[in-house]
């Protein structure tokens, strides 16, 4: 019998292999079906390394698939949305390069959906338009990487000059590593340009409050449709379809059309449902083998 290799951080296969894990026990239960049992593994490179052409599958946690039997297994944001993928970079995912429709969608099905999904991700709120702009930063500041369109330094002064009216809020990732050459670059920039402040304060919160959210790729700014706030991003991400979009349009276009892009119920719902693995479902198993045919396995 050909085997699914899962390869896994330390706690999350122990946890797997007692059935801990929900979305292992449903891929388990998919593949099962086509034959094939499980394996488990860590996700050390020397593991992964292992993960050769043949019979056997590999998934991959989080870690880009090293050959044509390998793909990657990601939490679409928020549990018990996954996405299996023959890439890691959510860029290049294949819902990137779809179009969305919103024509397709059916509203009295995505309404209760977009209503039941606002108040788990964001609690109860007042939606309000504060006039400032919300700007949660991640990590390498002054770094220009590959997905980006410029750095996040670049970043906020483009942003300060394509809205020359509103403050904006930033905060940084709490899981992120700050040196003291970005906290300095910070301080600078909030010296030359008072309308930017560095805050601590609960992202739910200023979602809520913001006029909209600019950011490179945060998941903050999908959590934000959830409270219709449009939102401009510097980054490749799979979110991008109702976004201002700096990568696609550039930045004079990404600012003026965010708001007439975003049709956020339908949107949500296309995103989530349609595209995405709900581990919770019934069909989980079915939702599985599907996803994993589209890439190419043979199950």
């Amino acid at each position: 019998m050909p085997n699914l290799h899962v390869y896994l951080p330390p706690q999350m296969r122990d946890d797997a292999m007692q059935g801990k894990v929900n979305i292992i026990n449903r891929i388990g239960a998919a593949v099962g079906q086509a034959g094939y049992g499980m394996a488990y593994h860590g996700d050390t490179p020397e593991e992964r390394a292992r993960a050769v052409p043949g019979p056997d599958l590999h998934l991959f946690h989080m870690q880009e698939p090293n050959a044509p039997n390998v793909l990657t297994l990601r939490r679409a944001y928020t549990y018990p949305f996954w996405q299996i993928e023959a890439t890691n970079e959510r860029w290049n995912f294949s819902i990137a390069r779809e179009r969305f429709d919103r024509s397709l969608v059916d509203l009295e099905e995505a309404q209760p959906f977009f209503r039941r999904w606002r108040k788990r991700l964001l609690g109860e709120g007042a939606r309000s338009q504060e006039g400032f702009i919300f700007m949660p930063l991640q990590g390498r500041l002054r770094d220009h990487r590959s997905f980006q369109t410029m750095s996040p330094k670049a970043m906020i002064e483009a942003c300060l000059q394509a809205d020359p009216k509103r403050e904006i809020r930033a905060t940084l990732h709490p899981k992120e590593i700050y040196d003291p050459e970005d906290f300095a670059m910070l301080e600078t920039v909030s010296q030359r340009f008072p309308r930017f402040q560095l805050i601590k304060a609960d992202a739910r919160e200023l979602l809520w409050r913001c006029d909209y959210v600019v950011t490179q790729n945060s998941s903050v700014a999908l959590s934000g449709f959830f409270a219709k706030k449009p939102a401009v991003l510097f980054a490749g991400i799979d979110f991008h379809h109702i976004a201002g979009s700096v990568a696609r349009d550039g930045v004079a276009a990404a600012f003026a059309q965010m708001e007439a892009r975003a049709p956020f119920v339908p949107y949500l719902y296309w995103f989530f449902k349609s595209h995405m693995i709900n581990g919770g479902a019934e069909d989980a198993e079915a939702q599985i083998l599907a996803r994993m045919r589209a890439c190419g396995w043979p199950v």
